[in-house]
């Protein structure tokens, strides 16, 4: 720590004492805890100068101080330690070690191991699907009861869903409905294709008999295929935290928010670097104590999506950040391989 003033040096212990405790930090626990070579009061006044100027703040009901999101974002770009933690780092590296793991595969388990070891909730955003349109679908029976819907779109994305075909429906009415689908959905925007299928019904009405199963049976499948561009790991770790599991109405908006799969669309193609957003940062956000820190991540040549990462702002930076640019650039590393390999 000799490469920072002795300010810099009480800040940074502030700010990692209250990660490490969620609670107030005084001149006498720094002391206590880190064996510093300064007297209370030098400690006390550094720590005036500090609260002055917007680096940390007193809580109304403690003799303690707090960071704000000023002594955040300051920690974060000149005071935290950059080093990738080493527990991590050995979860990550015996994730990349298995043999021909799919992407997509190596995404979940990697967001999994983020979301266990910083004990936040992780989120992993698909493609931005606003620039992409659907190019085709296909419909490929595997019985009398089940099929596959294939959707191609104009990215080269190709997703399958498998459904059950309902009783009394024939293939010829099912292929009259996939038909349908094509002249009227290919080249919409992926995410307008469920508000458009409703001026599909009465079309299918006039062809089909038993539209109203048919259409329903198509629809779930397309929500699915949107839907699943949103994946939740460690979903009930950001409300055990303890800012939050004291306050019911915090709780109720986390919740929403963890649920609601529009807000974390809009995140994704908000720039092509990691961006960290504390508090009131978090325009999308009603809650002045979360910080959501995302990171653009490569999925094939053409598409990216990104991993994100809330939590108090009272998260450890060190690890979350440490941790998210080790998996992307881990993740961009195999990708290049592979490409190598194929050439």
């Amino acid at each position: 720590m000799t490469k920072y003033s002795r300010k810099e040096k009480i800040l940074k212990l502030i700010i990692e004492q209250f990660i490490q405790t969620a609670t107030p930090v005084g001149s006498q626990t720094l002391i206590n805890e880190y064996n510093l070579p300064y007297s209370s009061a030098t400690i006390r006044n550094e720590m005036s100068e500090l609260e002055q100027e917007g680096y940390i703040e007193k809580p109304h009901t403690s003799a303690g101080r707090v960071p704000s999101s000023k002594g955040y974002r300051f920690y974060i770009e000149h005071l935290r330690d950059t080093e990738i933690d080493e527990e991590v780092k050995s979860k990550m590296q015996e994730l990349f070690s298995a043999k021909d793991i799919a992407i997509n595969e190596i995404i979940k388990h990697g967001c999994e191991i983020i979301a266990q070891m910083t004990n936040l909730t992780s989120i992993v955003l698909g493609p931005d699907s606003s620039k992409e349109t659907l190019s085709k679908i296909q419909y490929i029976p595997l019985n009398n009861n089940s099929a596959v819907a294939v959707f191609v779109t104009s990215k080269g994305h190709v997703e399958s869903k498998t459904f059950n075909v309902p009783n009394g429906v024939s293939v010829d009415e099912i292929g009259t409905c996939v038909d349908i689908m094509n002249d009227r959905l290919v080249g919409t925007p992926i995410n307008d294709i469920i508000d458009k299928m409703d001026s599909l019904k009465p079309i299918l009405a006039e062809r089909i008999t038993q539209h109203e199963i048919i259409f329903r049976a198509f629809l779930e499948a397309f929500i699915k295929f949107t839907n699943e561009r949103v994946a939740v790991f460690g979903r009930n770790n950001i409300l055990e935290q303890p800012e939050f599991t004291s306050d019911i109405n915090k709780l109720r908006k986390l919740v929403n928010l963890i649920e609601n799969d529009e807000i974390w669309k809009k995140i994704v193609g908000e720039g092509d670097h990691l961006s960290i957003r504390i508090g009131k940062e978090n325009q999308l956000m009603e809650l002045d104590d979360v910080t959501l820190v995302s990171k653009p991540i490569r999925l094939s040549n053409n598409e990216y999506g990104t991993i994100a990462l809330i939590g108090p702002t009272r998260m450890n930076y060190n690890k979350v950040i440490s941790a998210l640019e080790y998996l992307s650039e881990k993740i961009d590393t195999m990708l290049k391989e592979r490409e190598g390999n194929e050439d």
